[in-house]
């Protein structure tokens, strides 16, 4: 009988482990820092060289402007047909400029938009046509990357500390072993206007900028923790 107790104490004693599969969203109310409009200017003429040299005022303005940035430009020109009884007839050329344009200050948006739509007045001419559309307030990418960065770690630490916690309670000791962060701009676009066009509008009529409204940037971390 004594020794069947010496042997049943040398048995090891057998616990269990388990893993913890679980997500939690992390969100930040952010407050967009970059005002924004598109910009198209479309020109139709006869003559290609009437064209570009119309366009060429416009980009002379562009390439001087230093108070705000601009991004995504491009210019296209392409012959223009009419089509009639199955002919196919030339009437001219149409040039595109389309391009962002950006700033945290809307007086320097504005300001912007008021100069082109003086060139385009000068002008006076009804084949040069101006829109100004989608001005909105936008996170910009450096707040967007910090607002991210805040959340990542805060989603960090406080998996470290639930890890913690666990392990005090069970009587265990719980391991994070993966951590998975998808990341997301949830935030609502705010505009002014959808499109401003102009063909004959005043220069008070750039005068305007939206309401910058809250955005929410949110991490939505999925955790895998071993507890043994």
């Amino acid at each position: 009988m004594k020794n069947k107790i010496i042997l049943a104490l040398l048995l090891p004693v057998l616990s269990f482990s388990y893993e913890l599969d679980f997500n939690k969203s992390f969100s930040k109310v952010v407050n967009p820092d970059l005002l924004a409009t598109n910009v198209d200017i479309n020109i139709e003429k006869k003559d290609e060289s009437k064209v570009n040299a119309e366009i060429e005022k416009f980009n002379d303005f562009i390439k001087k402007t230093t108070n705000v940035i601009i991004k995504n430009g491009s210019y296209t020109i392409s012959p223009k047909y009419n089509y009639s009884n199955n002919k196919q007839e030339f009437v001219g050329y149409v040039g595109s400029l389309r391009y962002t344009a950006e700033s945290k200050d809307a007086k320097e948006i504005n300001t912007f938009m008021d100069e082109l739509i003086s060139i385009k007045e000068k002008i006076k001419s009804d084949d040069v046509k101006l829109n100004l559309s989608n001005l909105s307030w936008r996170i910009s990418e450096d707040l967007q990357n910090k607002s991210f960065d805040d959340l990542r770690l805060e989603s960090i630490m406080w998996i470290e500390s639930y890890s913690n916690t666990l392990s005090a309670k069970l009587s265990k000791k719980c391991e994070v072993k993966k951590i998975n962060i998808n990341e997301y701009n949830g935030g609502n676009i705010v505009y002014a206007r959808s499109e401003m066009a102009l063909s004959s509008m005043s220069k008070v009529a750039a005068d305007v900028a939206p309401v910058n409204s809250e955005q929410n940037i949110t991490v939505n971390p999925t955790f895998l923790l071993e507890c043994k």
